[in-house]
């Protein structure tokens, strides 16, 4: 999977589609069956915010609103709307839970940088 671009931020690869939409204020899109924005959480994680996770309303009122279980997680077979994939709603709104993959370095690359190192 190539990963996400867009924005210039380090905070892009939480966001579907690239993040910077810009609808942190609150207000749900349509069809978001949950009570909170992809961009709400990840102004409360990125950097870390005690006040903004007490604006929606603390830990148990994030999990009332993501549909989550804060003892068990999510069910193993979750359907939010009638007729719709398992998780189907949940990667339309928050995306797909992929890390972009790493940038190998090669052996030789290693082995230039390490020469190229004065303190050794």
């Amino acid at each position: 999977m190539a990963p996400v671009t867009g924005g210039g931020s380090e905070r892009t690869p939480l966001l579907p589609g690239g993040g910077g939409s810009g609808h942190s204020s609150g207000a749900l899109r349509s069809g978001n069956p949950f009570g909170v924005e992809p961009e709400q959480l990840t102004d409360m994680l990125d950097p870390k915010d005690v006040d903004k996770l007490l604006d929606l309303g603390g830990p148990d009122q994030i999990c009332k609103a993501l549909l989550v279980d804060p003892k068990v997680g999510l069910k193993q077979r979750e359907q939010v709307g009638p007729g719709s994939e398992p998780f189907q709603a949940r990667r339309e709104v928050f995306g797909r839970n992929t890390l972009p993959e790493a940038h190998a370095v090669t052996f030789l690359q290693l082995l230039a940088a390490a020469y190229n190192d004065r303190t050794l």
